[in-house]
């Protein structure tokens, strides 16, 4: 093959890596305003490489050169106007003024932040003939501020409770004609079902799962006890080498143990498909400790993948 078509070839594939990436940004900017260094954790999640800060600031200003409207704001980067526009009827406006109102009935933090972040998006995507509805309709959607969200302490309790990783003693009416009982449990994670509030634990008398109404909890005390066992929903990791150094802790992730070689991470919550996916990437870089379940899944999971080339060599 002669050089230059060689060159031409590289260059080629090194514009569609670079174009891959910057897509990749300019989506994440349409969600929320990022950081660079949120921006930088995007793209080593996506590619499994390490970048530095200059890559995203270059990209920020090809994007800006293309016609994008992108401005700092603080520390941030924001995407005020999208490229391309929707156009929404009256009846569309009043959908959204109806989830405004449903929402805030609704004591979880997460969903009204959620709304919060589609309603930004809408607003950086509506035609100018959306705007001119806007202002000449009666039903009109305002802007959800993050600092109107409901505030409910007995959730944000119980949250706190799920990240503190300390057992729990409770109080629980299971029915108004029975005495309440008491559990030690430990608290995995709060749930909206059926509009109300539940608490997913762990019951260490019965060693199960179960799901306990928040308002039927008459009263919670937390124990000195740490929760040794790591439920199915834990998982613990050991990260080493450059990857180790450089790690960004990912939503309900703790680092257990530090060190200058490795780092010991704890991780509650996420999707076990898309963790072991997210984990396999790091290739010797990542070993899974705990649980045995999930220890043993990741074998399975890298044998399927084997099984597939060795299929094809045959």
């Amino acid at each position: 093959m002669p050089n230059t078509l060689k060159k031409k070839i590289i260059n080629e594939k090194k514009m569609a890596v670079s174009g891959y990436r910057m897509l990749e940004l300019l989506k994440a900017l349409a969600k929320s305003p990022l950081s660079p260094q949120e921006m930088l954790q995007i793209l080593e999640e996506k590619t499994d490489n390490i970048y530095r800060k200059e890559l995203v600031l270059k990209y920020i200003n090809t994007l800006k050169l293309i016609g994008l409207d992108i401005e700092k704001t603080k520390d941030k980067y924001v995407l005020k106007k999208n490229l391309k526009q929707i156009d929404l009827s009256y009846n569309d406006l009043s959908c959204l003024k109806f989830l405004e109102n449903y929402v805030k009935d609704i004591p979880i933090n997460n969903f009204q932040e959620n709304l919060y972040n589609v309603f930004q998006v809408i607003e950086k995507s509506i035609s100018p003939q959306t705007i001119e509805r806007i202002r000449n309709s009666i039903i009109k959607p305002s802007s959800i501020k993050k600092n109107d969200f409901k505030k409910d302490e007995t959730v944000q309790k119980f949250e706190k409770y799920c990240t503190d990783g300390l057992k729990l003693l409770i109080i629980y009416q299971n029915d108004k004609n029975e005495e309440p009982t008491k559990y030690k449990i430990v608290p995995i994670k709060t749930l909206y079902k059926k509009r109300k509030i539940v608490l997913i634990a762990y019951d260490c008398l019965n060693n199960e799962y179960k799901e306990f109404l928040l308002d039927l909890i008459l009263s919670s005390e937390q124990t000195p006890q740490k929760s040794i066992k790591n439920y199915d929903s834990t998982v613990t990791f050991k990260l080493t080498g450059r990857l180790a150094k450089s790690y960004v802790l990912k939503n309900k992730e703790h680092v257990l143990e530090c060190n200058k070689d490795y780092l010991i991470i704890t991780n509650t919550g996420e999707d076990k498909d898309l963790l072991i996916r997210r984990l396999v990437r790091y290739y010797d870089s990542c070993e899974i400790l705990y649980p045995k379940t999930f220890r043993n899944n990741m074998l399975a999971y890298l044998d399927k993948i084997e099984s597939v080339y060795k299929n094809h060599e045959e």
